[in-house]
């Protein structure tokens, strides 16, 4: 499954997490469980917070935004590639939404 955000520019997509995902925090990390294929993921807490803004209302640009306020980051890191490669890992394992669009 590919993610219509996927690429190596930044994308005006707006991620949306699918509604049936278990969410469980383990105080420091999540716990998503996915009842259809019986699955079990854990995020820690980058991953989390771009989960926590995969709402249909945040671009790539205000994750990374956020990514960069609520962490330290080295200015020569590449946030969006990192987002890039999480968003699609959550899609590959279908907890977004296809196709989700501005």
């Amino acid at each position: 499954m590919a993610w219509i955000g996927s690429g190596s520019s930044m994308s005006t997509t707006k991620p949306k997490r699918t509604s049936d995902v278990v969410i469980q925090d383990l105080g420091g990390e999540v716990l998503l469980y996915r009842a259809e294929d019986q699955a079990v993921h854990i995020l820690n807490s980058t991953a989390q917070r771009i989960w926590e803004l995969c709402d249909g209302e945040h671009t790539e640009e205000d994750m990374v935004q956020a990514l960069k306020a609520g962490f330290t980051v080295p200015a020569e890191h590449d946030v969006a590639g990192d987002i890039r490669q999480t968003l699609e890992c959550f899609a590959d394992k279908g907890l977004l939404l296809d196709g989700c669009a501005n």
